[in-house]
């Protein structure tokens, strides 16, 4: 006969050795596709921060280029000699270095010289080394090294248009950026004796910029990748071994009930006092296994009261509950022992009763039904109402009566924040004003058609770039350092702002920037700004505020504004202990030429007298009309009397040449007088006293002259 131990001996061994083959194989494959995934992911991070550094060494190339660009088409630019700016050895121009009439030294800065200088501010700032090169250089510091000469000779061939290299140079590992420079129409006129010609390439510029801190990023992200991906594929693996482990378990489980049964029919064919040994094995083995059911039974409870759903369990087909875990207590409102012996539908919000019970009938009934089905639980009162996704399934456990359990789960809180983010996409989409937002890296991540509308720039030309590709370059010195300070400071900013759209039209914004507060760590350093065109309201205010300072004929400041002026020149004069004038005009026999050419006439000589009056003083003098034919002269920072004299008898000259009007010629003169600060007055009513009081005086005296208050009067030839 076959040995039946012997056979079953043999089973466990070959399940054994099967088993663990299994776990070695399930091992194996979690870490091949855990394999398979970092290289993908590392190499997607290894990607972006590729294109992160070629975009950054476009934009700065671009710069640069564009500064070129605009140094050439003016034929370069003159700049005060200093220390740090010398004259350009390598620039051969008729014309490098000048003198302006006032002695000042100039000499002029070619697009070349300028990169330079551009780069030693630059690697001064952000460590960015710009190296403008060429195979063919004037400048023996701009020949090409091996990289960049490799680099020069592949645009001349045509094969590349730009390119990018990760290095290890002496100052640590840098991302080196070079795209070529090609001839325009204004570079031919240094380099046209080179032989080259339009269109050919010139050179290159080398950007050199740090990676340190773009492959400590990569590290790091690397490093979570290993983190998620190596977590994952552990818990997958311990998946699969407990799930081959309980298989095994069921299988011996089985095999020792068929061993015992094989056992059986073997003994009872021996004698019979061998019967009873047997029976109290089986006995014993049957106990075993009821031990072994009961410890299932409590993990399956375990799992049921530590599951993040709720888990119901009733009876078909009236549905009444037999038990709940915690979770399915906590979405209805109540305790567990208050759902007890009550019907599913009750807690079921009243709307869905029909669907719920309809759907639960027919799956009972066996027919093809949707497992999930979206409701509303609810208290019997209608209160504290929640939504869930409900899944039924049947449990199979041999009992006449069958039974299903319910796995629900609370969607309610998820439900509210996509309905929340709609709302905000709706406002977005739909507001009037510009709406951008920022990462923490200052770079737009997502804008409104309101922002395109405003500025002319579309998604593809801002997303992922700094909101500064928008300025116009118009700010004071230290206008975005105190910007940032109070959004740091405060979590918000208001103001002003001059912008630039892509067609180079300047406009004016009203700005408004909140940073962004939330409470996962990826709202950290978000910015979020509103905005919208002011400029023609800031045209209008100021049109308002000049024709409120501007005399209307003449368009000269007025009375109050020659009055806040003289206020200020005062101010000033005190403070830097100087001097300045002021001259009182007034036009001789004007009167006649209202009477005899007509009052437009009259108007048209005050005109060309503000015109003559202008031309007289200097570009930092003021001229007002006062009123009718009287006019005034502020004159900051003189020097001496002679200084005044000169412009007094300028004026006095000026006004006597005759006006050719459209109705005929006139001749008139003018009478000037003249007061001193501090020597006639040290406030502005003294000092105008003065001024009338002397222009008085050359009334009295004949007119056609200037008189200083306590001087003697200049009578004109």
């Amino acid at each position: 006969m076959n040995d039946p131990v012997g056979t079953s001996l043999e089973r466990r061994v070959f399940l054994t050795l099967g088993y663990r083959a299994w776990v070695v194989m399930a091992y194996l494959l979690v870490a091949i596709l855990g394999a398979l995934g970092v290289s993908m992911e590392f190499r997607q991070i290894d990607e972006s921060l590729e294109g992160l550094a070629r975009e950054r060494g476009s934009v700065l190339f671009r710069l640069v280029e564009l500064t070129r660009d605009w140094n050439a088409q003016h034929g370069g630019v003159y700049v005060p000699v200093t220390e740090a700016t010398q004259p350009n050895p390598y620039l051969k121009h008729p014309r490098r270095d000048l003198v302006t009439t006032d002695g000042q030294h100039l000499t002029m800065v070619n697009p070349a010289f300028m990169t330079r200088q551009i780069a030693e501010i630059a690697e001064k700032a952000d460590g960015v080394k710009f190296h403008i090169t060429s195979l063919k250089p004037i400048r023996p510091a701009n020949a090409a090294d091996e990289w960049e000469t490799l680099g020069l000779q592949a645009f001349e061939s045509g094969q590349k248009h730009e390119i990018l290299s990760l290095l290890n140079t002496d100052s640590g590992l840098v991302h080196r950026y070079m795209a070529p420079l090609y001839v325009k129409a204004a570079c031919l006129t240094c380099h046209a004796d080179q032989g080259y010609k339009l269109g050919d390439v010139r050179g290159g510029i080398s950007i050199s910029m740090p990676a340190q801190k773009m492959l400590d990023i990569r590290s790091t992200q690397r490093t979570r990748v290993l983190m998620t991906l190596g977590t994952a594929s552990v818990m997958v693996a311990l998946l699969l071994h407990y799930v081959i482990r309980r298989s095994r378990r069921h299988f011996l489980r089985l095999q020792a009930v068929t061993a015992g049964q094989e056992r059986m029919i073997v003994e009872r064919t021996q004698a019979l006092s061998m019967a009873n040994a047997k029976l109290l094995d089986e006995v014993a083995e049957r106990k075993k296994n009821e031990g072994r059911i009961s410890e299932s039974e409590a993990r399956y409870r375990s799992v049921i009261e530590t599951s993040q759903n709720a888990i119901i369990i009733m009876r078909a087909p009236d549905f009444i509950i037999t038990f709940a875990n915690d979770q399915a207590a906590a979405m209805i409102g109540l305790q567990s022992e208050q759902l007890l012996d009550h019907s599913l539908l009750d807690f079921i919000a009243e709307a869905d009763r029909p669907l719920a019970a309809e759907r639960l009938a027919r799956r009972a009934r066996g027919e093809p039904v949707s497992a999930m089905i979206r409701l509303h639980f609810a208290r019997p009162d209608g209160s504290h109402v929640r939504t869930g996704d409900v899944h039924v399934a049947r449990i199979d456990s041999g009992l006449t009566q069958s039974q299903w359990v319910v796995s629900v789960r609370d969607v309610t809180d998820q439900l509210a924040n996509e309905r929340a983010l709609q709302i905000s996409a709706a406002v977005m989409e739909s507001a009037a004003e510009g709406i951008v937002v920022t990462d923490a890296e200052n770079r737009i991540i997502q804008i409104n058609p309101a922002f395109t509308a405003i500025t002319g720039y579309r998604p593809q030309e801002v997303l992922g770039r700094d909101p500064s590709i928008l300025g116009a370059g118009r700010q004071e010195p230290g206008f975005f350092h105190s910007m940032w300070e109070a959004l740091e400071q405060d979590g918000h900013w208001a103001g002003e702002l001059w912008n630039r759209r892509p067609d180079g039209k300047v406009y004016v914004v009203w700005l408004a920037i909140s940073a962004i507060r939330g409470e996962g760590a990826e709202s950290g350093g978000r910015h979020v700004a509103t905005f919208i065109d002011i400029t023609q309201r800031k045209e209008v205010e100021e049109l308002l505020r000049h024709r409120a300072q501007s005399d209307p004929l003449t368009d000269l400041p007025n009375r109050t504004l020659f009055y806040d002026r003289l206020q200020v020149a005062l101010t000033q004069a005190r403070r830097y202990k100087e001097v300045f004038a002021l001259l009182y005009v007034d036009l001789d026999h004007f009167k006649e030429v209202n009477d005899t050419l007509g009052h437009a006439a009259g108007d048209e000589l005050l005109v060309e007298t503000g015109h003559r009056l202008v031309q007289a003083v200097r570009q930092s003098d003021t001229v007002a009309r006062m009123g009718g034919d009287e006019f005034a002269v502020i004159l900051p920072k003189v020097g001496s009397h002679l200084e005044v004299e000169e412009v007094a008898q300028r004026v006095v000259t000026a006004l006597a040449r005759p006006f050719h009007l459209g109705a005929g010629d006139a001749s008139i003169s003018a009478s000037v007088g003249v007061a001193i600060y501090p020597a006639h007055g040290d406030d502005p009513d003294s000092l105008r006293a003065s001024a009338d009081a002397a222009l008085y005086a050359v009334k009295q005296a004949g007119r056609n002259a200037y008189r200083f208050a306590p001087f003697s009067t200049r009578q004109q030839p």
